[in-house]
């Protein structure tokens, strides 16, 4: 799996909520109150702190970035 790359696994409350896992939390910065874009991509929901694309970048540099990295994550190094 590419070094840079932390994936977990979890799961969809009644009520619609993920839970980021602790380590994705503490990697990317995530506070309480972290502004987050949520996108809906074919099969896939996207979180991205909304400071990236207000920065500049734009939603489909983002999901190109993100295709190009999970294409070279082998799905047995995701981790429940």
């Amino acid at each position: 799996m590419p070094d840079d790359v932390l994936v977990k696994i979890s799961k969809v409350s009644d009520k619609g909520i993920v839970q980021i896992p602790f380590e994705i939390r503490q990697k990317l910065d995530l506070k309480p109150g972290t502004k987050m874009i949520v996108m809906a991509l074919e099969d896939a929901v996207v979180l991205q702190k909304a400071e990236v694309l207000f920065a500049g970048e734009r939603p489909s540099g983002v999901i190109q970035r993100l295709r190009s990295i999970f294409s070279r994550v082998p799905i047995r190094d995701i981790e429940e």
